[in-house]
């Protein structure tokens, strides 16, 4: 385990990616609880504007530190959770059923089971709304840089732009658009997966 003095050194000051290769600025500030843990992180983003993240999403590489996007991490905790609920319910149907369980001990687990089954499908519920709404951002403005794009080649082809004009103009999109694209196809499968897990209902009798 990192001491905080190495831990401090190797954070404040430097520079943050997100795990699609976007600059997001750069370390200011550190939070560690009564432990002395790290807690969370201060990135001071373009524009002056402080963002929180937490220390999970934070990993140290040789050359940089890369921010995980929450709901990234959120939907990988919900979906283990959910799938291990509903493997114990499973479990105490069959329980049940083979008459390996007192009905009164039943009764109870199963109460407490499906308490806090039912509590992850809304928390699963909320998070695949937002990251539905994101994955709308995302999409929309990869339509947009993708159609100037077009446009630009398009110019290019008719003789209306010169290849340089066509250069800087791909150069000034790709670099934002390559990142939109990987976010919008991580999105895309991870809600995949969240949504898979969803639908399914155990009926507790």
């Amino acid at each position: 385990m990192i001491s905080p003095e190495l831990e401090t050194r190797a954070l404040l000051g430097h520079a943050v990616i997100d795990t699609y290769g976007r600059s997001l600025g750069r370390v200011i500030g550190l939070e560690r609880n009564a432990f002395g843990e790290l807690e969370s992180v201060q990135v001071e983003a373009p524009g002056g504007q402080i963002v929180v993240a937490k220390a999970r999403q934070i990993a140290l590489t040789p050359k940089s530190i890369t921010l995980t996007p929450d709901w990234k991490l959120e939907s990988e905790d919900i979906i283990s959770e959910l799938s291990v609920l509903r493997k114990r319910i499973g479990a105490l149907e069959s329980l049940k059923e083979a008459k390996e369980i007192d009905n009164e001990i039943f009764a109870e687990l199963v109460d407490s089971q499906k308490s806090g089954y039912l509590e992850k499908v809304k928390t699963a519920e909320a998070l695949a709304a937002t990251m539905k709404r994101r994955l709308s951002e995302v999409t929309s403005n990869v339509t947009s840089l993708t159609r100037y794009l077009v446009n630009a080649k398009l110019d290019h082809k008719s003789g209306e732009l010169d290849d340089e004009s066509l250069k800087l103009a791909e150069g000034s999109i790709e670099p934002t658009l390559r990142p939109l694209i990987a976010e919008k196809t991580d999105l895309a499968s991870s809600l995949k997966t969240l949504e898979q897990i969803l639908p399914s209902r155990i009926n507790i009798s």
